[in-house]
């Protein structure tokens, strides 16, 4: 073969490749038009991912919408489907842990608010195809009061008819009631054992649940989190994160606390759950009637924010504990940005740090107001329900906190 035609051959070669690729990306089927349509699309041997996602792509416009609405490539998640595997991202060793003694049941609590249809069936069907029937007692479905032009409980409910999601369970709130009250809402009407709660773009890897309900069965009074993986909301790839503990700083916001990494030379500390200042956001598992007795969450906080941070507090004051299970992961869509409003004028993270302020750290208030002067000028509103909640379980002060779980968190002359 001649150079002139080794290079013939090469270009011709790239070109069907190029013109394979075209044709085996996967076909858009919008689920909110034709639900069975797109339930039954065979994906096995095309490709999800877009080429050439541009203003002049024939789904651009899809595309766009998608992204104002939910902050994320829902045309992408559309063609992934109904259902997918997920790499498995736990330790090698976790798969040696029994959990043949676990027999707490859990009820799984997602509030959703504009979600997007598809994210929201594979999460579900994610969750069945990977957690014990035994120790599901329901997934119990909370619509916030979407708008009527994103509302998908309707095309759910008929999903579920036709696949009979028997312990699937459809509440809607009549007005907006946020992410935090819904969350208790929600929580109120649960008949398991163990409450998990799970934000709306999820998909639960295997092996999930038990490790979460094996930490609660041993002690009712500690509320365990899942290591959070990423899932990219451009692309959708499942990605392992990295084993670390929640923390935060004296505004009050969230921040991961990360090992050395001689923690993990010790074999067990790849598997065993460890304790946590803090829950990292929505994803928790909770004892229900332990739930109840320290307070649910703050009905006084608006739709979202510091709910975790408030609850971690108050469990470890009140005499119980945060703890975080590696071996339980559970991937998370982390959105561009926040697309639903709050309340017009309300920064409800500042509200809500604010009440956590007021109400449970005592002395080291004024180390919050240090960095969130702007607060100051805000209305906590009514505490005296948290106040009594306090003084009911009779609490430890912050500074015991401080001392005994978090010292890294003690004010640093250059930093206050």
């Amino acid at each position: 073969m001649t150079m002139r035609e080794y290079t013939v051959f090469i270009v011709a070669l790239f070109t069907l490749l190029s013109v394979k690729a075209e044709e085996s990306e996967c076909e858009h089927i919008n689920p909110n038009r034709k639900l069975k349509e797109w339930d039954s699309l065979d994906r096995s041997e095309c490709n999800v991912t877009e080429h050439k996602l541009n203003n002049e792509h024939k789904h651009y416009k899809y595309y766009e919408e998608g992204v104002n609405s939910y902050s994320f490539n829902v045309l992408t998640s559309d063609k992934i489907g109904p259902k997918r595997n997920v790499p498995k991202t736990f330790h090698e060793l976790c798969e040696k842990v029994d959990y043949s003694d676990v027999s707490k049941t859990a009820s799984i609590i997602i509030i959703y608010h504009n979600e997007a249809l598809s994210v929201l069936v594979r999460m579900i069907n994610g969750i069945f195809d990977r957690t014990p029937e035994n120790l599901l007692q329901e997934i119990i479905l909370f619509d916030d009061y979407s708008e009527s032009h994103l509302s998908i409980e309707e095309s759910l409910k008929e999903y579920a008819e036709f696949h009979k999601w028997s312990k699937v369970k459809f509440l809607a709130a009549t007005e907006r009631q946020g992410l935090i009250r819904a969350k208790t809402l929600a929580a109120r009407e649960a008949t398991g054992d163990v409450v998990v709660v799970l934000d709306s773009h999820c998909e639960v890897n295997e092996r999930w649940l038990e490790p979460l309900l094996k930490v609660i069965q041993e002690d009712r009074k500690t509320i365990v989190a899942p290591i959070v993986d990423l899932i990219n909301p451009q692309n959708f790839v499942y990605e392992q994160s990295m084993v670390a503990k929640g923390g935060f700083d004296w505004a009050l916001n969230f921040k991961w606390e990360y090992f050395d990494w001689s923690y993990f030379d010790t074999e067990d500390h790849n598997v065993m759950p460890f304790e946590s200042p803090a829950l990292s956001g929505g994803l928790m598992a909770i004892d229900r009637e332990y739930f109840k007795e320290i307070g649910e969450f703050d009905m006084g906080m608006e739709i979202w924010g510091g709910e975790n941070i408030e609850i971690s507090i108050r469990t470890w004051l009140c005499g119980g504990k945060i703890k975080i299970a590696p071996c339980s992961r559970v991937g998370h869509v982390f959105r561009m940005r926040r697309p639903y409003k709050s309340k017009p004028g309300v920064d409800t993270n500042a509200l809500n740090t604010l009440r956590i302020a007021k109400v449970w750290l005592g002395d080291h208030e004024k180390d919050y107001f240090k960095v969130r002067r702007s607060a100051a000028r805000l209305d906590a509103g009514d505490l005296s329900e948290r106040l009594s909640i306090k003084q009911k379980l009779d609490c430890k002060p912050f500074s015991w906190f401080v001392e005994n779980v978090y010292p890294a968190l003690k004010p640093k002359h250059d930093e206050l």
